[in-house]
This record gives C-alpha cells, structure tokens and sequence, in this order.
C-alpha cells in the first residue's frame, strides 16, 4: 500500500506547487496597474508647407488648404485639398518604424496642383496634341495616401506604360473630392471630364462597398475578463486578434445586412452610398453609358481590405469581389482583381504605418505589374 500511495503524493505536491506558483504569479500581477493597450505606431497629423501643425481636417478647412465643393458637383457634402495648395502628411514613431519613403520626420509632401489634384502643373485640361490620357478616379488608395506621389500606383503605371508608348499619361483624380463610387461618377461627368480622356480606370476600394472600421473590419469582440490576470494572459496567447476575423461567420452577408442606423456607416462613407443600396452598381452602369457615348473604354479595378492576407491566414471578403466582378461583367466593363497580387503578404508588411492601413510602396510595387498588364490589353491604348 505504500508503494502505491507515494505517486499519488507526488502529483499531490506537484499539483499544490502549482497552484502555489500560480497564487504567487496572480498576487504579482495584480500588484501591477492593469496595461492599457498602447496606441498602434505611425499615427498621422497634417503640417502646413511652413512647418505649422494642424490638428484635423476641421482645422485645414479653417486654415483655407481644404475646400467644400459645390453642392451640384457632389451627391453629399464633400471637401476637397484646395488647389494650388501643397502640405504634409506626418506620421509620429518614425524613430522606431524608419519608413525609408518618409523623411527623417516622417513626412510626406503632397502636392495640389491649380486643377485640385495631386498631380503635376503641366496637367491641365489643354490637352497636348498626340498625348494619350488614363483618367484614374478612385479615393486615397488612388491619390496615394501616404506615400510620395512618384510611388504610388497612377504614377508608376504611367512609368511603365510610357517604355512602350511615350504619349501616355495617367491623370490622377483620386479623393478630389470624390471617395464614393457613386461620387467618381458626378466627379467624371460634371469636372474630371474636361482632362479629355482616352480611357478611365475606376478603382475602388472594399470600404467604398460595405461599412467599415476605415480601411479595415474587426471582430470588435473584447477580450472576455474571467476575473484572473494570470487566466487572462494565457488566453490572450491563444486568442484571435482584432483583424484575424472567423472563418464560420458570413462577414461580407453581415456587412450588407447591416441597417442605416448601424455604427459602422459614417459621414464619409454613408449607408446611401454602399453596395447593399445599389449606388455603385448604378454609378458604374452611368459611367458605362457615358463612356459608351464617346468611345472611351472604361475600367475597373478592386483593391482588397489589406487584412488577412498573409500565408495561412483566413481571408473573409472574396465574396465581395466576385459581387463586383459579377455586375461588371454584366454591364460589360473589363474587371482587375488586387488581391491576387497581394496574397501571401503579411498585412503588415503592406500598411504606411500599423495606425494607417492605406497601401506602402511596396504594396503599390506589388499591385503594379497585374494592374498594368490590365491597362494594356483593356484600354484600347495598345
């Protein structure tokens, strides 16, 4: 009976020194002030060309480098960078990010030229006898945001496109004004028209389509707090993170499903503009037709969310995009999807900064190749 009886003391001990260690480990942790959860690194500001900050876009339109567009110019109230204007983006914790496309401040320039856009001054509507024009419409995935303007996609396809055929030019109309699909649509008919386009690439961004947290979806379920710190840091190993969302939900059906009165709208992105109301999809027919008229070949182009993307992991939107590339298909407009060429890539890897999910040079590099072929055997150009 002894011998029996001395493994069962020592699972006893081992069990009681356990649960002593983790008594001890919980008493120490308590004796901690609970850790708040730092802010992500890379959050953005606006300075003036002279160096002055500026604490939000509220401030810019005081401060005249922001302006409000005509109510007959835009479906909603809409601001755009005034023209002529030039300012820059600054993001804090370059020290620690070294962003080698930002200064040593972590700035970017951003150019404004008299027509209200980030493009340069010999972009004019005088169109250029022989030149060949691709009118880019889109929101700050198009303008840039972020990077230096001769890293972003417009530019660099243009760059590309030219070792073929020196006459083109890309003109870039992203977030003038316009960040919906349905306000691509006024911007093309009632202004960027005048820059005499050849062809017109539409692109457009998942959080044009659906509500979102920004350029983003996160599960928005906070960690449950089971009353034990130590419990909690176990779990917290374990645990999906905001952006990893699950697989077994039906995240794209939740998104159109949402009601008008849901969180997720805003102001900038409103529930009358969202797939589930149908203004895209009547945008892209309008911009079908009006192109159509003048024997301008119109194009789409779909950047994915840049969350869930890396190897292994659980990508939720592709219904979305077969949505997309289903009606342009049946309104006959040529489709290019991003995200094949951004599969494989951590999502960190392709954010300006982790407080800035908007596409880094190196996402942009990564897009170019697909979106280039595309223009070449679309645009009707080559």
């Amino acid at each position: 009976m002894a011998r029996r009886k001395k493994p069962i003391v020592l699972l006893a001990l081992v069990a009681g020194a356990i649960a002593f260690a983790l008594a001890l480990a919980e008493i120490a942790l308590r004796q901690l002030p609970a850790k708040k959860p730092s802010p992500p690194l890379g959050a953005l500001s606006y300075e003036t060309i002279d160096g002055e900050p500026v604490a939000n876009l509220q401030e810019g339109v005081a401060k005249g480098f922001i302006v409000m567009l005509p109510p007959k110019l835009t479906p909603r109230p809409r601001g755009m960078f005034a023209p002529g204007h030039s300012f820059y983006l600054r993001y804090a914790d370059q020290d620690r990010l070294h962003c080698d496309w930002l200064d040593e401040q972590g700035r970017v320039l951003v150019r404004i030229n008299d027509q209200g856009l980030r493009e340069r001054p010999e972009i004019t509507p005088d169109k250029p006898a022989g030149q060949r024009r691709i009118v880019c419409l889109g929101d700050s995935f198009t303008f840039g945001w972020g990077v230096p303007e001769e890293l972003g996609w417009v530019r660099l396809l243009e760059q590309a496109l030219r070792r073929s055929d020196d006459r083109i030019r890309t003109v870039n109309c992203g977030a003038a004004g316009t960040i919906c699909v349905d306000e691509y649509w006024y911007g093309l008919k009632n202004r960027f028209h005048v820059f005499q386009p050849d062809a017109v690439l539409v692109t457009i961004c998942l959080n044009d389509l659906v509500p979102s947290n920004g350029l983003y979806i996160e599960n928005g379920e906070p960690p449950p707090d089971t009353g034990s710190r130590v419990l909690d840091l176990l779990l917290g190993a374990f645990r999906r993170g905001p952006l990893d969302l699950d697989p077994a939900v039906d995240w794209v059906q939740v998104l159109l499903d949402l009601p008008a009165d849901s969180t997720f709208y805003a102001p900038d992105k409103p529930f009358d503009s969202m797939w589930s109301q149908g203004a895209p999809q009547r945008a892209l027919a309008a911009m079908k037709s009006w192109c159509d008229e003048r024997n301008i070949k119109l194009m789409v182009s779909l950047w994915p969310f840049l969350q869930g993307l890396g190897d292994g992991q659980f990508y939720p939107f592709e219904k979305l995009h077969r949505l997309v590339a289903d009606e342009c298909g049946r309104l006959g407009i040529p489709f290019h999807d991003v995200l094949p060429a951004l599969r494989g890539h951590r999502p960190e890897e392709l954010w300006v900064t982790p407080a800035d999910m908007h596409a880094n040079p190196t996402a942009q590099a990564l897009a170019l190749p697909g979106i280039e072929a595309f223009v070449r055997e679309q645009s009707g150009l080559f």
